[in-house]
């Protein structure tokens, strides 16, 4: 099974800030711990976005990264 907007409406939210016109800069942080140990290879950012008016969009695949 995929990710859910269930399951991401319990983590932690990023911080988001107006960067002009329609757009906000969101950013989030974490500390990272056995780095060295983590799994190689391609990675997903998902994110979850809500309205003002409560409806929820989910993008399991808005951003990705490689971990070398």
């Amino acid at each position: 099974m995929g990710l859910t907007a269930k399951d991401m409406a319990a983590v932690e939210s990023a911080v988001c800030k107006p960067s002009g016109g329609d757009t906000e800069r969101c950013t989030y942080k974490v500390a990272v711990t056995g780095a060295d140990d983590s799994p190689r290879g391609r990675w997903h950012v998902a994110v979850l976005i809500t309205a003002k008016n409560g409806d929820t969009t989910l993008n399991t695949k808005a951003a990705d990264f490689t971990v070398a």
